[in-house]
């Protein structure tokens, strides 16, 4: 059987898609080294059929402490390869994923290894027609190519820490986009090389610019955004009858739009007040110029709110752009001593008692204690 039949309900656009983002995936590996780890890189290639030592795989990869990324990779690639051989690698890596989780788990707080950095990037040009996931998944491919290491989150099935924030649509673009990484140990190399090296393999009209470190304890971006501005190239022929809707939606007290959603777990369609939610809109020639407000989460698709104020069908809308976002102060990073972990990492604490101290650390794992100082 193919292993990537389709099922014969899936829309053709949808396949289309799928097979685009398959394509950029690929094309991100042609041409320059692959930096993931050999032992991950190995168990691609058993999954797939090549003649593999499962024993020795198995080692290496707990010597790599990566037993928990590769249990993960066995189930994202268990319908593309022999259903088999990711059954049997399954098997051998289950108790060992879990127990490394739990280890994991219980040093969460302690682990000050972990870095968080808010990646800014801007999508735009051939990137345009890119959803969400598409440009998580191509995220993540470069990532992964370049040999950084995400931390796994705490989920019952641990993905790697890689969030997209204010997220937008196909069909939308921005210059002034974010994402948040969180990685096991943070990257020696310096910001500018890092960004350029992920650079190298992203498609064109995706492009990194920004690279912060943040506090763990840091609140998510999307808690902090409180306007959007936009911008939009109206077609020439157009313009005549989108002036006239903007200025009928600005002298208009409520501006009602029928959204499909969810009223208590059914599909329903709702009225939702749009004039409220946009703050501003002013032409320049042919560019009409918009905010709207991000703390909502009834705001939705950037691309139908302006469609349902102008009149258009959404697809006209095409190549409306985020130019930037307007963000509170984070409450979080003034009040860092309510979100410090009370403990530091236990080398840390080793050092700040002068080194005299006699911390012993017990494994249940280990042979031997480990003492410190």
């Amino acid at each position: 059987m193919d292993a990537h039949a389709h099922h014969p309900s899936i829309p053709a656009e949808a396949l289309a898609r799928q097979a685009r983002l398959r394509a950029l995936l690929a094309a991100m590996e042609e041409g320059r080294e692959n930096r993931e780890p050999g032992s991950l890189q190995l168990l691609r290639r058993a999954l797939h059929g090549e003649p593999t030592d499962h024993a020795a795989l198995i080692h290496e990869l707990i010597d790599e402490e990566l037993v928990e990324e590769a249990a993960s990779l066995v189930r994202t690639e268990r319908r593309k390869t022999d259903g088999g051989i990711a059954e049997k690698i399954g098997a051998l890596l289950a108790p060992l994923a879990a127990k490394a989780m739990e280890r994991r788990e219980t040093g969460w707080q302690f682990d000050s290894r972990r870095a968080t950095i808010r990646l800014g990037y801007a999508k735009e040009g051939e990137a345009l027609d890119l959803d969400e996931g598409d440009v998580h998944a191509i995220l993540m491919q470069a990532f992964r190519l370049e040999g950084f290491r995400l931390a796994l989150d705490l989920g019952k099935r641990p993905k790697p820490s890689l969030r997209l924030e204010l997220p937008l649509p196909a069909g939308a673009g921005g210059l002034a986009e974010c994402a948040e990484a969180v990685f096991r140990v943070e990257p020696l190399d310096p910001p500018e090389a890092l960004i350029a090296r992920l650079n190298r393999r992203l498609p064109t009209g995706l492009r990194i610019h920004r690279w912060d470190p943040l506090a763990p304890y840091a609140s998510p971006l999307g808690d902090l955004a409180e306007a959007s501005h936009w911008c939009w190239n109206c077609p020439a022929e157009r313009v005549e009858e989108a002036r006239l809707r903007t200025a009928a939606f600005l002298a208009a007290r409520e501006w009602l739009w029928e959204k499909g959603g969810r009223v208590e777990g059914r599909k329903q369609v709702k009225q939702l007040d749009l004039r409220p939610l946009v703050t501003e809109l002013r032409w320049e020639g042919e560019i009409l110029f918009s905010t709207t407000r991000a703390g909502s989460a009834q705001v939705g698709n950037p691309i139908k709110v302006q469609a349902a104020i102008l009149g258009f069908e959404p697809v006209v809308l095409r190549g409306l752009l985020r130019l930037s976002l307007d963000l509170k102060a984070d409450p979080r990073l003034a009040q860092a001593e309510r979100f410090e972990p009370k403990l530091k990492n236990m080398y840390e604490d080793a050092v700040l008692l002068g080194g005299g101290s006699n911390i012993t650390l017990v494994d249940e794992d280990d042979d031997e204690p480990l003492h410190l100082g």
